[in-house]
């Protein structure tokens, strides 16, 4: 009975991901309940194996062909099921033969692999009593699962490993006062396609209804699990949680099961979808937690204000994981919140920690913030007398200092940071029609140096400071600027369909900020920069450049390789110089050690040349991967993250799977004209092989500058393309060894 006692042992724990290798779709109907299987994990040799009990004392094992043998000691349970292209179903059964019956689900290699390891979990235990009984807390978790549940065989299911999560964060739980519901669907893969309805209890899944076929980007759909939810199962508190990809003013929420590429539920969508719960629901939701990305916005509040008291979100990328739904369950079950401000923050703690110990907290940009919407009228308010006094100022004929407003804007970090690593000459390319900036600093930055609305500027950040109740950032934020990650705004001019559903404050900043795009526009100028030799034996071939500081808005350094009669650019390190008020000459000195050759290998013998950009400490990439544009991270050389764009809308923070084809793009100089090349495809197979090659000669060195001026408008400047910039070891030129060499 060896087998039997492992089973009776360890059938309580719900650690096990059985979702990302095998898909169980339950499907109640009026006839019955119907089961349908699909192995679709990444592993080539993979069996399931299905059990069923009564009194958790004599399992049965079904065969491909639905035989039942009972489990004995001598008996090795037979194959259910190994990987197939379509999934195998049974039923439906009626609710009365299915009522007692606790069935099981185990993936591995072999039976015996499969009990060593504990690769199993029970997924179905009957079916629930439901009472309307009033609860402390009903949490609605929204899930479109999208790209995010599984593309092919090789993705992870991060749907399913959140809902695996909640499983583990409702078991033994000692409170009994927690409604769970799951409104799932949105994705392609299989029991993905139609929406469900479930209830979480106990560390039990429970599917209530199947409503078939539904855009879950649909703002009914939405609106009408809210209105289910807190209808049947009533609670003194309200939660509400949106997972999926984010944009901000984009949206929230793209349904894949019908298209790949379908439109995310517009920012106007939802706020009539929150519309419609406000005057349903009699009274506002204590929060809207956003498992989404880049969501933490001034925009979002502003519509979130709409059916909620509290938001939390985080104005970045999330990595794959998102928020942690055990700690989630597992606080808020010993510990219940009072209100929305205190459910916000133990999400926040959660996902701090929780991005902590899955890694991602030291090779990506972490952010979560949680605002109190009930301060936000005064901030509405305010942020309209400063967008009049913003417009005013802008459009006045007279005004010509546009200039002081540009070295504002620009000294505001944008959201995803990641961004930074796209290539200029490709940004046209990815449909990049939103520009997020930091809230904070961009009030911070340019409300000192304009009297028109300094002292409204100065109001809203004491006002952002009562809105914004708690947040957190990592370092790699921090690095940018000190107080970034609370709070982005949008002050792209193209695409503006948002601004119809917020306060009018918003269209007339956003006019201002067309009048001060038309003034940049107008300014052609280009400063020029001076060749000077202050010192140095090799100013015969290298080039020291004299500019103008106040006619300078930023400098770039790229460095590189030259090769015949042409060049090509392999690291990016920008802003090396932001525009600041000088009392002296500044000098820039450039390390030459960077001008090395770069290379994207995914083996020892399939390398492409690739460009980089340095953020932090770490090098961001420019590539297209499986078609579509994103950006690789680098951590030392190896690949710690890639975020992918599709249609403009960034996906999450997360990682190379075997069959990724990945084609990098590098920057190319000749005859002093810049152009983006790509390189051949690469097809990973082990994504932990995925690195970066360096390749240093000094004597085919290169250094450019990249100088734009106060329109932002770039020149590129040749310091050297022969290696006769780059200082060497026991260097003779005195300007090497006044630095160090």
């Amino acid at each position: 009975m060896r087998y039997l006692l492992f089973c009776c042992y360890f059938i309580i724990s719900p650690v096990f991901a059985i979702y990302d290798l095998v898909s169980i779709d339950i499907t109640p109907s009026n006839e019955g309940t119907t089961f349908c299987f699909l192995v679709d994990g990444p592993q080539k040799s993979l069996t399931m194996y299905l059990a069923l009990t009564e009194n958790e004392q004599d399992f049965s094992f079904f065969d491909d062909k639905l035989a039942l043998t009972p489990l004995q000691s001598d008996i090795t349970a037979p194959v259910f099921l190994t990987k197939k292209m379509r999934p195998s179903c049974f039923g439906p059964y009626p609710h009365e033969t299915l009522q007692s019956l606790k069935l099981y689900a185990g993936a591995g290699t072999s039976f015996e692999e499969v009990i060593k390891n504990k690769d199993y979990i029970q997924f179905f235990n009957g079916f629930p009593s439901l009472d309307r009984a009033e609860k402390n807390w009903t949490v609605m978790v929204y899930i479109v699962g999208s790209s995010l549940e599984r593309v092919g065989r090789t993705t992870k299911g991060y749907a399913s490993q959140d809902i695996l999560e909640m499983l583990a964060g409702t078991r033994n739980s000692p409170s009994h006062d927690i409604n769970l519901l799951l409104s799932t669907g949105g994705s392609s893969r299989s029991g993905w396609k139609t929406v469900k309805r479930s209830l979480v209890r106990n560390g039990q899944y429970y599917v209530l209804e199947d409503l078939g076929q539904q855009a879950m980007s649909n703002p009914h759909t939405l609106t009408d699990f809210v209105n289910w939810a807190t209808t049947e199962f009533p609670a003194q508190h309200n939660a509400l949680i949106l997972w999926n990809h984010g944009g901000g003013t984009q949206g929230f929420g793209q349904d894949t099961a019908q298209s790949a590429n379908a439109k995310m539920m517009s920012l106007k969508q939802l706020h009539e979808a929150y519309q419609t719960i406000r005057q349903q629901s009699g009274k506002p939701l204590d929060i809207v937690v956003y498992d989404a990305c880049l969501m933490a916005s001034i925009e979002v509040a502003e519509i979130t204000a709409t059916v909620a008291q509290t938001l939390s979100a985080s104005a970045e990328l999330e990595p794959g994981h998102g928020i942690d739904y055990e700690h989630l369950l597992r606080h808020i079950s010993t510990s219940p919140p009072t209100d929305g401000i205190a459910f916000g923050q133990v999400v926040k703690n959660g996902y701090i920690q929780h991005s902590k110990e899955q890694g991602s907290f030291e090779e990506s940009q972490i952010t979560y913030s949680v605002f109190d919407l009930t301060q936000l009228p005064l901030f509405t308010e305010t942020f309209g007398q400063f967008a009049t006094e913003f417009k005013a100022l802008l459009q006045k004929k007279g005004f010509l200092d546009y200039q002081t407003l540009s070295r504002g804007i620009i000294r505001a970090p944008g959201y995803p940071l990641r961004q930074t690593g796209q290539l200029r000459s490709l940004r046209s390319s990815t449909d990049n029609k939103q520009v997020r900036i930091d809230l904070y600093n961009l009030l911070q930055t340019i409300g000192p140096d304009f009297d028109a609305f300094s002292e409204s500027a100065q109001t809203l950040l004491h006002l952002l400071d009562q809105v914004i109740v708690d947040y957190e950032v990592n370092d790699n934020v921090k690095a940018i600027k000190t107080e970034a990650g609370r709070m982005s705004i949008d002050i792209g001019i193209t695409d503006t369909g948002h601004l119809s559903t917020l306060p009018a404050a918003y269209t007339l900043f956003n006019e201002g900020l067309v009048y001060y795009d038309e003034r940049r526009q107008k300014d052609n100028y280009k400063p020029e920069a001076e060749k000077v030799c202050p010192r140095g034996m090799t100013c015969a071939f290298a080039q020291w450049l004299e500019l103008e500081a106040n006619d300078i808005l930023g400098i770039d350094a790229y460095f590189g390789q030259k090769q015949d009669d042409r060049s090509t650019i392999y690291l990016i390190e920008p802003k090396v110089y932001q525009y600041q008020a000088l009392s002296t000459d500044l000098e820039l000195t450039l390390d030459g050690k960077p001008a090395c050759q770069y290379q994207l290998c995914v083996n020892d013998s399939h390398c492409e040349d690739i460009t980089l950009t340095q953020q932090g400490q770490q090098l961001l990439a420019d590539v297209s991967l499986n078609d579509s544009p994103a950006v690789l991270s680098f951590c030392q050389k190896a690949v710690c993250g890639v975020a992918q764009q599709i249609g403009g809308i960034w996906g999450r923070d997360d990682i190379l799977y075997p069959d990724d084809k990945i084609i990098p793009n590098t920057l190319h100089v000749q005859l002093k004209q810049i152009e983006q090349r790509q390189g051949n495809p690469l097809t990973v197979e082990n994504p932990e092989q995925v690195t970066l090659k360096k390749s240093c000669e000094a004597k085919k060195g290169a250094i450019w500058i990249g100088y734009y001026s106060l329109n932002r408008q770039e020149k590129i400047a040749l310091l050297c393309d022969s290696g006769d910039c780059i200082c060497q070891e026991n260097d003779v030129d005195p300007g090497c060894q006044e630095i160090g060499f």
